[in-house]
């Protein structure tokens, strides 16, 4: 799973971050009020609290505000005793994207519709060599907006299947293209008969990775090369994002932070489990970069990243496409991305083009994604109206799959604070 917004549990953690973090969550106007006079060690206090009652053990933050970074701390562990050594996480610890990555994928998109190269409501069966059809409605169109929108009808994995595909300390030897065959292929490895719902492609909101998955591997039929080449020629390399890659093969010294199942134990205390042995069933054994994992299905969402990194991306988004001279989208483009289209997720946040949101604790939309996987949480919001943006990248993921939820608070407050 690499994201949150499937799960209708809004907040569902707040009840375990103490007095303090439940009295913002519940009054969120005087919070934001009371905010004005926050001094640093009073938000490094506050951001502490909560990693230590919702059980994050290492943590990155940025605040972007008028086109420039004016936050940017960590806090706790990017590596605990297993596998050790212990070392404290930085700025420039590596971690794992989750769903944020997907924002990447639907850039590389609206890239290449704005070279006329293909319209988003064109059938994407016109760019795979196989079939995409929901069986129940076999003459409606699958298009890359519904794709991009999560409104194909497609269903969302469970976690077993999407577990399978996962690779640790090495990069994955399948590529995306196969993925995607063996995914809608019937007869193939990842093929799933119940993966569409009964509703009509377009009137419903159901969040899929396969979907993403799938819009990757059209756009390589377009592109004439890898995805994951194309997003690094084309919007990480001009961005300056250095320390992004789907990737691992080559950077073993990279400073990568190990992901960790946060599991709450009945005294209160958390024990921390490495993904790669508390989900993948893997045993201890090597470096924090044995523990890195990798896919073949990366376009949902499994880059390793930092939040600095993504700040670029999200200036990008903030300034109307372009950073430091080099235009990344049209300002029409990015508009879209950020404009409802009218259906929402389970949790009432409103849908646009591959980004979604909630509203802020002023009532107002932001606009971002979050993302949540095994041993990852994370949340990147944009508030267009204040010119604040504000990203959360943790080390950690509860068994529940509930921890997204506390990174995105955290967001909407840092946000606040910086008004």
């Amino acid at each position: 799973m690499r994201s949150a917004a499937v799960v209708p549990r809004v907040f569902a953690l707040v009840g375990a971050i103490g007095l303090s973090f439940a009295a913002c969550a519940a009054q969120p106007r005087q919070a934001a009020n009371a905010s004005t006079a926050l001094t640093d060690a009073d938000k490094d206090a506050f951001i502490q609290l909560t990693m230590r009652s919702a059980g994050l053990p290492g943590l990155q933050t940025v605040v972007v505000k008028n086109g420039r970074v004016v936050w940017a701390k960590s806090y706790g562990n990017a590596v605990l005793d297993l596998p050790g050594p212990r070392r404290a996480m930085t700025n420039d610890s590596v971690l794992f994207s989750a769903s944020v990555a997907k924002i990447l994928v639907t850039v590389a998109v609206l890239q290449q519709v704005e070279k006329s190269r293909f319209s988003l409501d064109d059938d994407i069966n016109q760019f795979v060599p196989f079939k995409v059809r929901n069986p129940a409605w076999p003459d409606v169109p699958i298009t890359w907006r519904m794709l991009l929108t999560h409104t194909s009808s497609m269903k969302s994995e469970d976690d077993e299947r999407a577990s399978a595909t996962e690779t640790y300390g090495r990069d994955a030897s399948m590529t995306l293209d196969d993925y995607a065959k063996n995914a809608f292929v019937p007869g193939g490895s990842y093929h799933w008969a119940e993966r569409f719902a009964s509703g009509k492609p377009g009137t419903e909101r159901i969040y899929s990775n396969d979907a993403f998955d799938l819009a990757g591997s059209a756009l390589q039929s377009i592109v004439h090369e890898p995805l994951y080449k194309y997003i690094d020629e084309e919007i990480l390399a001009p961005l300056g994002m250095k320390n992004t890659s789907y990737w691992i093969a080559g950077r073993r010294s990279a400073p990568y932070a190990v992901a960790y199942a946060s599991v709450r134990q009945k005294d209160g205390r958390y024990d921390y489990v490495p993904a790669k042995i508390y989900w993948a069933h893997g045993q201890p054994s090597g470096s924090a970069f044995d523990y890195q994992m990798t896919a073949p299905n990366y376009a949902s969402g499994t880059a390793h990243t930092t939040a600095l990194d993504f700040a670029r991306l999200m200036l990008m988004l903030m300034n109307g496409g372009a950073v430091d001279g080099k235009r990344i989208l049209q300002q029409s483009s990015v508009d879209l991305m950020m404009t409802p289209i009218g259906l929402r997720n389970l949790d009432g946040w409103a849908q646009g083009l591959g980004l979604a949101g909630p509203k802020d604790i002023h009532g107002r939309q932001v606009w971002g994604h979050d993302g949540e996987d095994r041993g990852a949480a994370n949340a990147l919001y944009i508030n267009r109206e204040t010119g604040v943006g504000a990203i959360a990248f943790a080390n950690a993921m509860d068994p529940g799959f509930t921890m997204t939820y506390v990174v995105v608070d955290l967001d909407l407050h840092l946000m606040s604070w910086f008004e």
